[in-house]
């Protein structure tokens, strides 16, 4: 019996110490933040009209767009060395869907950020981990198969150049056709995060990027792209500088 109380005490001295260390550095009320990012599709200085707009390329095509897509995945915020990676960061942008051009990022720590990463396209991981929900739902219309994987980023129109209509679906993943792409934003003036605001970041997304710079695309002679393949990671390139910061309130 004597054994049994000695056995006892002693743990709980030793809980009681652990307790008391946890307490000594509790976490800051307050301690997190949110984000909300919001894109606006644009065409060069034009905000982006579906169906009835025409818009000119650098080469000189005339083009009307019938679809815009693309994934907004992985998405970090960066001060000095540290950065923050939002969990299940997968996010499809569709022009047709204005509830899908916003979100908010929760549970940010506090704290002043200076810029934004992230990826078009969805990463390797999530494009072999079988069926999947949200976003990333087949049903989506922005996935070949098991072996292409998704559609990173789309875009469908018609121009008089084209002999054809416009298909750009632009897939690929592996290491030798990757089309996965990482974006970093430095914010004009950096954010603050704190508890009871929101920021609201407010990005562009130009599809007239997709047709110049490094490679000015004639669609006379390319107005189909639904392969992995050089044609793909050369448009994955041109679109790489679509986006950029309007402005932060």
């Amino acid at each position: 019996m004597k054994k049994l109380l000695a056995f006892l005490l002693i743990v709980s001295v030793c809980f009681g110490a652990c307790r008391k260390k946890e307490d000594e550095n509790p976490a800051p009320l307050g301690a997190y933040g949110k984000l909300k990012i919001s894109i606006q599709n644009m065409a060069g200085t034009e905000k982006l009209k579906l169906d009835s707009a025409w818009y000119k390329t650098e080469h000189g095509d005339s083009l009307k767009a019938w679809e815009f897509k693309y994934y907004f995945t992985n998405i970090e915020l960066l001060k000095d060395s540290t950065e923050f990676r939002e969990k299940e960061s997968y996010y499809l942008v569709n022009e047709r869907q204005d509830a899908s051009k916003s979100w908010i990022i929760d549970s940010i720590p506090t704290g002043t950020y200076t810029k934004i990463r992230f990826l078009i396209g969805v990463d390797e991981a999530r494009n072999t981990s079988g069926a999947q929900t949200g976003a990333l739902d087949p049903g989506n219309g922005m996935f070949w198969d098991w072996n292409s994987g998704y559609i990173m980023a789309m875009f469908e129109g018609i121009s008089p150049s084209a002999p054809s209509p416009i298909s750009y679906h632009i897939t690929g993943f592996s290491d030798l056709n990757s089309v996965l792409r990482t974006v970093t934003l430095t914010f004009p003036t950096p954010i603050t995060i704190k508890a009871g605001s929101t920021p609201n970041l407010h990005l562009k997304a130009d599809l007239l990027e997709w047709f110049k710079t490094p490679y000015t695309i004639d669609v006379a002679t390319l107005p189909v792209i639904t392969t992995a393949g050089a044609s793909a990671m050369r448009m994955a390139n041109n679109y790489a500088d679509m986006f950029s910061i309007d402005r932060i309130d």
